[in-house]
Parts: C-alpha cells; structure tokens; sequence
C-alpha cells in the first residue's frame, strides 16, 4: 500500500526529470541508477516484490529454454551488459545486451535520441555506442543465474564491408 503509493509517486517524478533532462541524459541516469541497484541485494530483492509478476501462466518454454514470462528488454537499453541484473529483478522475462561491438566505439554525433510526447514514442539514432566486447565480457561473466541473457552482436562501424563478417565472428 504505502510502498505502492512511494513507486507511484516516484515514477511520476522521474517522469519530469526525464522530460526536463532530454531522452539520452535520462536513459543514462536511469543506467547509473540500476548499476546502484545491481550493486545493492536488497535493491533488487525490492524491485522483483514490487514489479515482477510471477504467474506460472505467463511461463513459456522455447527451445529448451524456460522463460519466467513472455516480456523481455530488447537491446540498445542495457548496450553493454551492466544492468541486466536490476532488469531482471524489474520482472523482465528475459533481457537483451547490446549491440556489442568488438571494439569501442562512441556511435552517431549528438543529439541522437529524441522524444516525441505527442507520439508517446522516443526516436533512436544512437547508432552502435559500445564500450567493446571486453567490456562487457567483464560485465557479463559474473553469475546471473536464473536470467535468460540474449546478446545483440555488431561491427565496428570503421570495418570495411569486406572483413564485417570477422567482426561478427570475434563477437560471437
């Protein structure tokens, strides 16, 4: 009850804040906060009784595969594997990194995310900002048991077309 009331009242004020900051600067203060998050355990016990829904109707099973609901995080949000963890524990039956690139890499000029209220959608010309497989080798290899993890793969846009496939490869 009270609990519930904090969240609403919470959400609405980042709502603001992320009105006010603009959609990268809010999306980046949203990744350092679940970085937080992920680095407190009764953070994200918090989270998982608050959001997560867990219904064994909502259980699916896909090649072999046991998925605790059919709502995943698609990548571009957690682009190099530091927050799977806090979104899992949001109650996301799965959840995607990427796109990872083999090496760093800053992605379009900005502004590149932009946000179109009138449209309740956001515009992403991010491109592929990554910090590198490396990096998210070290983010990832820690254990997240219980947590379906999917990886977007990429080149490195300075690649020439001729050796992408050795990009992809070395990612993989």
């Amino acid at each position: 009850p009270f609990i519930y009331y904090l969240c609403d009242v919470m959400r609405k004020i980042l709502h603001i804040i992320s009105s006010l900051l603009g959609a990268e600067r809010a999306h980046s203060i949203s990744v350092l906060l679940l970085r937080l998050v992920d680095k407190i355990p009764t953070a994200k016990w918090l989270l998982r009784k608050i959001y997560a829904v867990e219904d064994k109707a909502l259980e699916r099973e896909v090649f072999g595969l046991r998925f605790r609901n059919p709502i995943g995080m698609a990548a571009g949000y957690d682009r190099n594997g530091e927050i799977f963890r806090s979104l899992s524990a949001l109650g996301f039956g799965f959840v995607e990194i990427g796109t990872v690139t083999p090496r760093p890499q800053q992605g379009n000029p900005k502004p590149r995310v932009f946000a179109l209220p009138e449209d309740s959608a956001i515009l992403n010309r991010i491109g592929l900002a990554s910090k590198g497989l490396e990096a998210v080798l070290k983010n990832i290899r820690h254990e997240h048991k219980g947590i379906i993890l999917g990886c977007n793969i990429g080149k490195n846009t300075v690649t020439p077309p001729e050796e992408a496939a050795m990009d992809y490869l070395r990612v993989f």
